[in-house]
Formats: C-alpha cells, sequence, structure tokens
C-alpha cells in the first residue's frame, strides 16, 4: 500500500514526505531504524548510501545502516540484516532503495507499506528487508530485449533525490523531537 509519493522536483514534495513519516511514525513507542541499500560503485544505486549518508549527518542520534563509507549491498546484505536484526528486534524497519521505472517516473520517491526486494531489477535472490519502504525511481525498465532506449540518467537527479529524502526524514525526527510535531 502506497502511504505517500511525489515527485522530487514537487514544490510540497519535502512536505508530503515528512507528513508521511510523521503520521506513521509518531505514535510509535521505539525510535525505527532507517536501512540504506545500495552500491557506493554504481552512479545509480547510490541513491541509499548517499541518502543515509546525509541522514547520518543531519540526525547523528538516529539509527542510519547504509552509508557511503559502510553500503548495504548484495554482498554484504544478508550478513548485515542479521546483525542489525539481532541489535534492533523491537524496532520497526524502513527500507530505502533505489528503483527502476517507466521513462515518466525517473525521480519518484515513495513510501508504503511492506518489505522491499533489494537487487529485484537485477534479478537478485535477496531477501525481503523492512516493514515499510522508500523508493527512488533512478532508472528506467530496460526493453523486453534487455536494451536501453534513450540514454542513463546522471547523478544530478540521484543527489536532489538523496538530498530531499534525507532532509524530509531529518525534519521529522528533529520535529519529533523537539515537540513541535
Amino acid at each position: 500500500m502506497i502511504i505517500a509519493k511525489t515527485h522530487y522536483h514537487e514544490h510540497a514534495a519535502r512536505y508530503i514526505l515528512n507528513r508521511a513519516l510523521a503520521d506513521l511514525l509518531n505514535n510509535l513507542e521505539a525510535e525505527p531504524i532507517f536501512i540504506f541499500i545500495g552500491s557506493d560503485h554504481h552512479l545509480l544505486d547510490c541513491f541509499g548510501p548517499l541518502s543515509g549518508t546525509m541522514l547520518a549527518a543531519a540526525a547523528p542520534d538516529l539509527p542510519v545502516f547504509g552509508t557511503l563509507e559502510h553500503p548495504l549491498h548484495a554482498q554484504n546484505l544478508i550478513k548485515e540484516i542479521r546483525g542489525i536484526k539481532k541489535l534492533h528486534a523491537d524496532k520497526i524497519e524502513i527500507a530505502i532503495d533505489a528503483s527502476v521505472g517507466n521513462e515518466e517516473e525517473i525521480g519518484i520517491i515513495q513510501l508504503r507499506q511492506g518489505s522491499l526486494l533489494p537487487g529485484k531489477a537485477f534479478a537478485k535472490n535477496l531477501p525481503p528487508v523492512g516493514q515499510y519502504s522508500i523508493t527512488g525511481v533512478v532508472d528506467i525498465r530496460l526493453n523486453s530485449q534487455g536494451a536501453r532506449v534513450n540514454k542513463r540518467p546522471g547523478l544530478g537527479h540521484v543527489y536532489h533525490m538523496a538530498k530531499l529524502l534525507s532532509e524530509a526524514i531529518g525534519d521529522w525526527h528533529h520535529g519529533k523531537h523537539s515537540g513541535l510535531e
């Protein structure tokens, strides 16, 4: 179930994501944990770790896993998730990852109920992560022959999407802990 969906260019995008997070998370007893998935080696797959790095800098007391320095990716995800679950068994997990879609969907960020399947676009067999998920559409799905139909997007939109998402989560966190929510 989609809880919030917005394009990062939308004027109210930060507010939309912040309000959706507040509605979802403010009544939880335990602070949620944020699990950012992706690789620092692939330009478009860095949405997760770039967002995680930005959020960790903005809200150092928030439990953030998956940064540019310590990314969670296909090679280490299963082991790392096992350790995270052991340390934070009682917390709600929000998983964040890049995704693919249609050309007109590039730039959309959505928060939804339910886990995400990391690596699905590349037919990786990884376990579902999170009770809630946030995805950012960074590229298009390949056509049925596995070919690109247009040029590959660059880092610019991934950076701006990561910045917007980390600011929205940071706003929620600071608002909750300052009594403004």
